[in-house]
């Protein structure tokens, strides 16, 4: 198969930042070996399923996209000090490609009719799957930093999954999902700056898992496209993934996951992986959910994280997050200007 791949690998725009995230997951935690009987799913699949570190997940029930954002946001707005009106740019990430309902229904005007936004520029991200999040967050970023007077972007994220339960497992080493996120983006009261962005597509792969060939193609070479963009995102940085006190990956893909740390040299404990058996891969919203149930602890003890957003289409993208600290973030800003 022809590995060639198109990207980009650059620093964020410098002082920018995460000021606050939540997410929204419905419902109680669903146990997949309780569900599966229910749903005719094989006694073998729910057994490699669970070998893979899968467990829980949940079901969205008569939310739509805008419910499951709006879940987020209200937490968003109530922890956060910002007013919607402040909002300039806002961003909607999806995996799934029916996240964006069918005209006339929008999900940016539904959550601007439900909130006092009102914001300058407003569009949705979505062909990156996974890893739009992180592209989402790349294009606010320039956005505000190509804008004085604007002072806040808003990324919110939604994925549901419709039908019978071979839409929600896939494949052995993940269970879908549904939930919301949203991300607020800003210079100043940040708690975590942006370092390095890379982004890296592999376009021969981009019909995903379509045909017999496309999934054989996905098995065989989705963790070492995943590793490609490890070491692109390392030599442009300047930062060795050892120097992360935490790699937050997608919450799905276990054995992935486990293969890139052997080959690096580093404990599977450096990957975040708690969060595929207890909340399920809740697609793009997995960025918020990792950074609020692990990563905000561990940017707290001063050392940088890496999150991965990694997808079945070829695209893949990775944001280093650093604390908020004269050290750590000048010596990255000098990695990064010898770099280069």
């Amino acid at each position: 198969m022809n590995s060639s791949d198109t990207g980009i690998s650059e620093p964020a725009p410098i002082g920018y930042g995460i000021a606050d995230a939540a997410y929204h997951l419905p419902g109680d935690p669903v146990d997949i070996k309780q569900w599966a009987p229910e749903q005719g799913v094989s006694a073998k699949l729910v057994f490699e399923l669970l070998k893979n570190g899968c467990r829980y997940f949940h079901i969205s029930t008569g939310k739509s996209d805008a419910d499951l954002i709006a879940g987020a946001l209200d937490r968003l707005f109530q922890q956060s000090a910002v007013h919607p009106g402040q909002i300039s740019y806002l961003l909607h990430a999806h995996t799934q490609s029916y996240s964006i309902p069918a005209p006339p229904i929008s999900v940016l005007s539904e959550l601007m009719a439900r909130y006092p936004l009102k914001p300058e520029l407003s569009f949705s991200v979505g062909h990156l799957a996974c890893a739009s999040v992180i592209n989402s967050i790349r294009l606010a970023t320039d956005l505000l930093a190509n804008d004085d007077s604007a002072t806040h972007a808003l990324i919110v994220t939604a994925d549901r999954v419709f039908g019978k339960s071979m839409h929600r497992i896939r494949q052995n080493a993940g269970i879908q999902s549904d939930g919301g996120s949203a991300i607020l983006i800003a210079k100043e009261n940040v708690r975590c700056r942006f370092g390095h962005f890379a982004v890296k597509n592999f376009p021969e792969l981009h019909e995903g898992p379509s045909t017999a060939k496309n999934v054989a193609a996905i098995s065989r070479s989705t963790w070492l496209q995943t590793k490609k963009l490890f070491a692109s995102a390392e030599k442009e940085s300047g930062l060795s993934l050892g120097d992360y006190g935490s790699i937050l990956p997608i919450n799905a893909d276990l054995p992935y996951w486990k293969l890139i740390a052997k080959n690096a040299g580093l404990s599977e404990q450096h990957f975040f992986l708690d969060n595929i058996g207890l909340r399920g891969h809740a697609c793009c919203a997995d960025f918020a959910i990792n950074l609020v149930d692990h990563g905000w602890e561990q940017l707290k003890t001063g050392r940088p994280v890496l999150i991965c957003g990694q997808s079945n289409v070829g695209a893949h993208a990775t944001l280093a997050l650093l604390p908020v600290t004269d050290s750590t973030s000048q010596r990255s800003a000098e990695r990064q200007a010898v770099s280069s």
